[in-house]
């Protein structure tokens, strides 16, 4: 048995005897001695040892044969997906005039009408094979909840077609959580929603300023009042964007969701990001000009590193490490636009060249549009963070260079950041094997 290919190793400061064994190729982690490690290493491994680093992936009889498995995880995942997903973005409309609002000037009282929910629920029941067993509809803005009626109704269809074919259905809903109040909730729970996406950019004096109503009123006291008023109903899971000058306030958040017992018992999970900056060449840009382009910039990894650190310390759940799963690359996976129109990222929405069908004709040929298996060449294959990047965002591409052509590789970020992020998660979560 060989190591794998995808692993990294890394010192471990408290038990300087062992080291720290990471997989990027299964998530998995295991803190191992090094006469152990050693013994992998001279073909002389025990059999219980082989038995539990194969487990864990961290072993492999043939190393060109798992390169291969990896260019073919895709493959693989297409050749046996239970699941239809689909997000709908039900309208462009929205009660927020967010400063970095990635749509920019694409807003306005554009909304799903009746007759293409319907062409959409014909669509999504074709695509429903014999072999699908579960359906998953993210509803989408704008914001989602302006168009409540329709969620309502889609959702009763589509629930009802599920049961009728021995599937499941559920949805979730990404919203800016102002008008999330308990009935609505109730409402949408009793039709299939299993969770939520609620917003807030920091703490209140800077959520109001880059989250405000349209008037200009903060916003950040109604959605916290609407979190409490929930969170026994549905998960919720709490989201921020964050930039270069603010995000060491973010603490701050936490701090309050604890004051006002929205502890982490209550939250299901706490995930902060950096803003993107818009495409120099959208015909939609909002004016606003901040922003990452890559998440290379040096930056980024302090921050992500800083503000998971004081998510976890908390003792709020955040994200894994875990293989990418861009949905670009992933068959059943579709984004209906408000108009029909389909794409296969949200960030692509009203782009027309990134159009891969529409819910009348059909999906049409998107292989070369998204330039899907971009990734798939021997510099990819040979680099061991392969399984957590898969060729970076095509959409993060596309805003620095206004095409897809290249690729969005995430070396960089991982040599600096991925070290600390699994001692992170030895640190907080106790999860790694310990041998």
């Amino acid at each position: 048995m060989l190591l794998s290919h995808y692993l990294k190793i890394y010192p471990c400061e408290d038990k300087p005897d062992h080291f720290l064994v990471f997989s990027t190729k299964n998530a998995s982690k295991i803190l191992i001695n090094k006469e152990t490690f050693q013994a992998v290493e001279k073909g002389t491994i025990s059999p219980a040892d082989e038995e539990i680093l194969s487990r864990l992936g961290m072993i492999v009889q043939d190393r060109k044969a798992e390169k291969q498995a990896v260019l073919c995880f895709f493959d693989k995942i297409n050749s046996n997906n239970p699941v239809l997903h689909v997000f709908v973005v039900l309208n462009l409309d929205c009660n927020f005039s967010c400063r970095y609002c990635y749509e920019g000037d694409m807003k306005g009282k554009l909304y799903m009408s009746d007759s293409t929910a319907e062409g959409l629920i014909d669509f999504i029941k074709d695509r429903f094979t014999q072999d699908k067993t579960s359906l998953l509809i993210d509803f989408y803005g704008g914001e989602p909840l302006l168009s409540f009626g329709l969620i309502k109704s889609i959702s009763h269809d589509l629930r009802s077609f599920t049961e009728s074919r021995g599937a499941s259905f559920s949805s979730t809903l990404v919203t800016n959580g102002s008008l999330f109040k308990r009935k609505i909730a109730e409402d949408l729970v009793s039709l299939g929603l299993e969770s939520v996406k609620i917003t807030l950019d920091g703490p209140a004096e800077i959520h109001n300023m880059c989250r405000p109503f349209k008037s200009g009123a903060g916003s950040f006291d109604a959605i916290i009042n609407n979190i409490k008023e929930t969170c026994d109903l549905v998960k919720i899971g709490i989201g921020g964007n964050y930039e270069k000058d603010n995000h060491k306030k973010f603490p701050l958040l936490l701090d309050y969701l604890l004051e006002k017992s929205l502890t982490p018992d209550k939250l299901f999970r706490v995930k902060f990001d950096p803003v993107i900056r818009q495409p120099e060449t959208s015909r939609y840009r909002s004016g606003y000009m901040g922003g990452c382009l890559s998440v290379n910039e040096p930056w980024i990894a302090e921050a992500e590193a800083m503000l998971r650190e004081e998510i976890l310390r908390r003792g709020y759940n955040t994200l894994n490490m875990a293989p990418a799963s861009c949905m670009l690359e992933i068959k059943d996976d579709y984004v209906v636009n408000f108009d029909g129109m389909i794409y296969k990222c949200p960030g692509f929405i009203g782009k027309t060249d990134f159009i891969a069908g529409d819910i009348k004709t059909g999906i049409k040929d998107y292989t070369d549009s998204y330039k899907l298996g971009i990734w798939k060449n021997e510099e990819c294959a040979d680099c061991e963070y392969l399984p957590l990047c898969f060729g970076g965002c095509r959409y993060m591409t596309f805003v620095r260079d206004g095409n897809i052509d290249k690729l969005d590789c995430k070396k960089s970020y991982f040599e600096v950041s991925l070290e600390t992020l699994v001692k992170q998660d030895i640190k907080y979560r106790l999860k790694a094997d310990r041998h």
